[in-house]
Parts: C-alpha cells; structure tokens; sequence
C-alpha cells in the first residue's frame, strides 16, 4: 500500500501484477504509510476495514483506491514461475518439479497445499465480501493508461522500470488440459468474468460500488 497524498489516491499493490516496478515509480511521492514490509500487499477489505479510516484522518480527505488486475491464467502462470525458482527449492511454497496442472489442482483444492495459496484477485480488488471494491483497476496488459493516469494525478511524466521478473518457463508447460482449464474457468467465474469488463475498458472505474452479482455496477 502507498499513500499518494498529491494525487488524491491509494495504490493497493496486487501481487504478480508490476508491483514492484510501480513501487520504484510511485516511491518518491508516497507518504509511506504503513512502513512495515508486512503490509505491502494490504487488500481491499484490510484497507477498508483497518486503514481507510487511518488514512483519511492523516491527510485530512478519504482517498481515492487503485489497483492492477491481470488476466487470471496469466496471473496464476506468474505464480508457477516465480515459486519455481532456486532459490525455493525444499520450501514447502516451492513448485520445483510440479507441472502447471499439480499446481492448478493445488490451487483448486479445498485444502491448498501451501505453494498453491496464492489469494483470489477478485477478493484482493475487493469483489468477494462485503468491503468497497478499488474504485480504479487498470489492466496489467495496458500498464500505459495507468502510466498516463498517474501522470496527470502527480502533475510529472512517469514510466514503468522491470523489476523481480519471474523465471522464464516453456510457453507449452504453463497449457492445461481442457477439463481442468474448464474447471478453473468455472470455479473462477467471477474472477474470469470480473477480469474481461477490465480488459475490455483498460481500466474498470467502480466508483466503490458493486451490484448484487459482486460486478461493477458501471
């Protein structure tokens, strides 16, 4: 979580989706609030329920939340590769030796097997449970606008560096097969479906509001 004071936002930081290259940009104009590590991948309910308030009274205004969402399978392969690395290897998040599909079925699970508990992007954005969803998402694939809308916030050009690029794996060793694909588009209906009104805009302005569905209300 960053603070932008001048830019009248929050940046909630979704995993696997540039935070750290958005850190490294939004850095120097954040009110670091909070300092600890811990709290960098604060979601939409936490936010709401633990800071909002905290927030609003040190700037003196409530606000505005943005966040990026990626394409779900893409998001999921993100995962795959990074907890595939060395550097991981006998911990027990590690996917060293698992295919894509084991990892899915983990993540699927009831019971996840600890390198499968990633989180859910739909309940980070804020569309499962009872909190606000981010009022803005932009689409990880047109980190541009979010780029060109940060910009006219902050009043300076920014762009984007890369940073903690996850190890590259064969394109053919992140396909599923078809029942299992099935499956996860199923289950993740929401997810899915939540993340094609983003693609589909580039960034999905919620205004906080969501309808009976958990879907943006716009």
């Amino acid at each position: 979580m960053l603070v932008l004071e001048k830019a009248r936002l929050v940046y909630l930081a979704n995993p696997k989706t540039a935070t750290q290259s958005l850190r490294a940009v939004l850095g120097p104009f954040a009110r670091r609030f909070p300092d600890d590590p811990r709290h960098k991948h604060i979601n939409a309910q936490v936010y709401a329920r633990r800071w909002a308030e905290r927030v609003r009274d040190a700037v003196g205004f409530a606000p505005e939340t943005v966040a990026v969402m990626r394409e779900p399978l893409a998001h999921l392969g993100s995962w795959f590769r990074y907890r595939q690395r060395t550097a991981l290897i006998g911990h027990e998040n590690s996917t060293y030796g698992l295919t894509f599909a084991e990892f899915i079925e983990g993540f699927l699970a009831e019971e996840q097997p600890a390198f499968a508990r990633i989180g859910r992007q739909d309940r980070f954005l804020g569309f499962l449970g009872d909190c606000p969803p981010v009022d803005y998402i932009f689409d990880y694939e047109k980190l541009d606008l979010l780029m060109v809308f940060l910009s006219e916030r902050l009043g300076q050009e920014l762009s984007l560096p890369a940073r903690n690029i996850s190890p590259e794996v064969e394109e053919e060793k992140l396909t599923l097969p078809p029942t299992l694909l099935a499956r996860l588009k199923r289950e993740h209906a929401l997810q899915f479906s939540l993340y094609e009104q983003v693609s589909d805009l580039g960034v999905l302005e919620t205004g906080g509001v969501k309808d009976q569905k958990g879907m943006s209300s716009t």
